[in-house]
């Protein structure tokens, strides 16, 4: 049996969708982007994510779908919702000491949690956005770096390898690494004056999330060269 046509609905961009993609990735799930044509989409796009929706008019790409166009179709929306989705649908999984399942359970969600807080600030920062430079120098030189000491410290008290003390990457590892990656460390890059905020076993969890053979893969890969606009300091006005 083959599997399921996976297909993830867009902007052409990487934005709130990429935690969604890193997911996939990162547990082995092989699935299709589809970007719009135009930011913001145009009016056939707009007309063919309501009919995926069954008309919802409530939220924001990204959409999820199997098996799209067929009768066994399934549709996904809501950034963290699908986040989860697709860390079900992989191989991720939390493996702690004391195989605690409602530990592992609410130590994911507080990470989700916690990098859904960090995407928002950053949001709030960008100048390619609509934020002032002060705004953006806020966030980098002042906000980032609190969220950024948050989960050094959280990292520090639980020790292993990976977070909450796991043994095994899972959806928590893979959805804060691309906060701090994609909200963090690549906005900050060569800006003048701003420095990489991350403390020592941070950073260390951050290169080894990253060298994971999938993860690695698929960031050197076309799929993620593909797409179009990627952060980097212009978006915080430098």
């Amino acid at each position: 049996m083959s599997p399921p046509s996976i297909k993830l609905h867009y902007f052409p961009a990487t934005g709130r969708a990429q935690h969604i993609r890193m997911a996939l990735v990162a547990g082995g799930v092989l699935f299709e982007d589809v970007f719009c044509d135009s930011f913001p989409p145009s009016a056939e796009t707009r007309a063919k994510w309501s009919a995926l929706t069954n008309n919802n008019t409530t939220f924001a790409a990204p959409i999820l779908t199997l098996e799209e166009g067929t009768p066994a179709q399934r549709v996904y929306i809501q950034s963290s919702a699908i986040l989860r989705q697709a860390g079900r649908m992989g191989d991720l999984k939390m493996t702690l000491p004391t195989k605690d399942e409602d530990e592992a359970a609410y130590l994911t969600d507080r990470a989700i949690a916690d990098a859904d807080d960090l995407r928002t600030a950053g949001y709030a920062g960008f100048v390619q956005f609509g934020a002032s430079q002060e705004a953006a120098d806020k966030y980098a030189k002042e906000i980032l770096p609190k969220h950024v000491d948050n989960l050094e410290r959280q990292l520090v008290a639980a020790g292993g390898d990976y977070w909450g003390g796991s043994s095994t990457l899972s959806l928590a590892d893979v959805t804060l690494w691309e906060a701090v990656t994609f909200f963090g460390l690549r906005i900050i890059d060569g800006a003048e004056g701003i420095s990489n905020p991350c403390g020592p076993t941070l950073q260390a969890w951050l290169e080894r999330v990253g060298k994971n053979k999938r993860i690695k893969a698929y960031m050197e890969g076309e799929q993620f060269q593909k797409i179009p606009m990627k952060p980097d300091k212009k978006i915080i006005g430098y």
